[in-house]
């Protein structure tokens, strides 16, 4: 009896740090049972984004367990001061990579920016769906493009390899390069507008957030005269000459308002904080402009600012808001009509989340605008583009976009 008290007198250190861990984790439970509405969004979001549409049991199973534990992490108590504080530590280290649950690892660039790298990726499912979306839209006489579209990380042609700490590589480019060069191969329509993005003049920090993967507005701004630009001279579009010229639009500056998806993951103290920019039309505008998501549709009518813009992302005094979301985010489906164009053209654009404010400021200069978003929408692309009978279908990516649930066009359904 008395070795087991001088035992457990010996071990009451252990006991200690062993009650205080478990009141912690106690502690956290019953605070995300508080949270246990976002907690339960996070998950369906996240599943919804993942997993295909009809994909096998076992494939959902995994999913869902994937799904499950991203929303228990995103849900955990105080889980935003725990990460400032490790933030703090990693930056009084000096430390380039952060160790992250989801991507693995993140990256400070010589730039500041915080950012993850592109894994390889084998793209040639990616392409067999594609030269079967474009067969089938040729079938049916609808034009096709796809736009291929930066990624945080420049190629290695503009010093992109040069910004991530040694022996880090980013494959998002080349995966882009093998996938448009085999569209290219097989007489598919491409622009790659990488090359006149990033020769553009502006630099790193003006064309992408510090503390987000996407690009900032003024870089979604640039790539969208671009692609007029383009679509006019090869595809007679007709976008009014000159439209997206600085002096059309307000410029809006939000000083230190905004903290992105990656700046979220390793906390302000670590990342810093954005400026946002809003850029809006100083002209007239007249819209009509409906989101479907799920099966309930929502209509809004007005000025650009009325209509297209969801001005809550930008009201909201919280820096970690998602305010790239603005421009009329992530939803399955998008219609914009634009009553005061100069043309009666029609366009379809199958995007991802860089597409965002693009699509927004395109339906400035054409008549109708359609997007769709693979990862929530579930019906036949083919058979939607050919009862909308647009003038043309973009397939409009960034360099990271090749997944599985991007070439999922539904043309068995």
């Amino acid at each position: 009896m008395s070795k087991i008290k001088k035992m457990l007198k010996n071990h009451t250190k252990e006991k200690i740090t062993a009650l205080v861990f478990l009141v912690i984790i106690f502690g956290m439970f019953i605070g995300m049972m508080f949270n246990f509405t976002a907690v339960g969004a996070s998950f369906i979001t996240s599943y919804r984004t993942d997993v295909p549409t009809g994909a096998p049991y076992l494939e959902r199973i995994k999913g869902a367990i994937s799904a499950a534990e991203n929303a228990v992490n995103e849900g955990a108590f105080q889980r935003q001061k725990y990460i400032e504080l490790y933030g703090l530590s990693q930056l009084m280290m000096n430390k380039k990579v952060i160790t992250d649950y989801n991507y693995g690892s993140l990256y400070k660039t010589t730039y500041g920016q915080i950012t993850f790298a592109g894994i390889e990726r084998y793209v040639d499912d990616s392409c067999g769906a594609t030269y079967d979306l474009v067969n089938n839209l040729i079938a049916n006489d609808i034009d096709f493009l796809y736009i291929q579209l930066p990624f945080k990380i420049p190629p290695a042609r503009y010093g992109g390899d040069a910004q991530l700490p040694a022996n880090v590589k980013d494959y998002a480019n080349d995966n882009a390069d093998k996938f448009v060069a085999s569209l290219n191969q097989a007489s598919v329509k491409t622009y790659d507008l990488r090359d006149d993005f990033w020769q553009s003049g502006m630099t790193q920090n003006e064309l992408f957030f510090n503390t987000d993967h996407h690009w900032s507005i003024q870089g979604a701004f640039l790539a969208t005269g671009l692609i007029a630009n383009y679509l006019n001279e090869n595809y007679d579009m007709q976008i009014p000459e000159g439209l997206y010229t600085e002096e059309n639009f307000n410029f809006e500056t939000y000083e230190n308002s905004y903290i992105g998806s990656m700046g979220r993951r390793v906390g302000r103290i670590y990342g810093g904080i954005d400026d946002f920019t809003l850029i809006k039309p100083n002209f007239d505008t007249d819209y009509t402009v409906r989101h479907i998501e799920g099966n309930e549709p929502q209509e809004f009518k007005g000025s650009f600012e009325e209509a297209v813009l969801e001005t809550d992302y930008i009201t909201d005094p919280d820096p970690t808001t998602n305010r790239y979301a603005v421009y009329h985010g992530d939803y399955r489906e998008l219609h914009f009509i634009n009553h005061l164009a100069q043309n009666d053209k029609k366009i379809l654009i199958i995007k991802d989340s860089f597409s965002l404010p693009v699509y927004s400021f395109l339906s400035l200069g054409i008549k109708e605008v359609r997007a769709i978003d693979m990862r929530l929408f579930d019906e036949n692309a083919v058979e939607y583009a050919t009862a909308y009978n647009p003038d043309l279908v973009i397939l409009m990516y960034n360099a990271d976009s090749f997944a599985p649930p991007m070439f999922d066009f539904h043309l068995s359904e």
